[in-house]
């Protein structure tokens, strides 16, 4: 039964892309450069979206994510933040391979996804452009935010606000009586008209195109 009241939050990627530098960021503002990753860890905070107030648990995966731990932290999550490092290709063939597994384990309109590009002050050492990963995010039809950590918080708090915010409208969604009437298709066409997507042809590129997008 889905709760109302809780968002769970999984920020996966390989080493050294940054996900606890994201996501420390994210709650507090501060950044830090360096980080053990030999353990997960679990935050919890609370967002209000609309005068309602929901608790939000992230859970920042260690390396175990690459190995037996995935399947369970796919399972347990509701919203998923895949990073890679723009200055790494083997991190951006990572990305790809868990929004595979992700659409692989989870129903399309059970969960929510954002594709988040880090270390973007290292442009001069860019190996991933923003049309390579804006392209990714239509294949899988997630969000997609390229955003620097070590320099600016904005980017990084709009980015994990507006995946919370489609997890919360995904959650609404699952609750409403009438969900059992419709299939995946439609409940993804109400969702594209939520994030102003063209719901003449749901799924299709053109619509995907319309899905959340940013470099800051």
């Amino acid at each position: 039964m889905t709760n109302l009241n809780r968002i769970r939050v999984v920020v996966l990627g390989s080493s050294r892309v940054g996900k606890s530098a994201v996501t420390v960021r994210y709650l507090t503002k501060r950044y830090i450069g360096e980080y053990s990753s030999s353990s997960d860890f679990l935050y919890r905070h609370n967002v209000t979206f609309d005068n309602v107030t929901t608790e939000v648990e992230i859970l920042d995966t260690s390396k175990c994510a690459a190995t037996g731990c995935l399947y369970d932290h796919i399972r347990w999550g509701e919203a998923f933040v895949v990073v890679y490092s723009v200055v790494d290709r083997a991190s951006f063939n990572d990305a790809h391979e868990l929004l595979g597994k992700l659409a692989q384990i989870k129903l399309p309109s059970y969960y929510t996804a954002l594709l988040l590009g880090n270390k973007r002050d290292l442009d001069h050492s860019r190996e991933i452009g923003v049309d390579d990963g804006q392209e990714l995010s239509l294949q899988f039809g997630c969000q997609f935010y390229e955003v620097s950590a070590a320099d600016n918080f904005a980017g990084v708090s709009l980015a994990f606000q507006s995946l919370l915010r489609e997890a919360r409208s995904v959650q609404l969604l699952r609750a409403l009586p009438i969900r059992r009437k419709l299939g995946v298709n439609s409940v993804s066409k109400v969702l594209g008209n939520i994030f102003g997507k063209n719901n003449s042809q749901t799924g299709s590129k053109a619509d995907r195109k319309k899905r959340p997008s940013l470099s800051i």
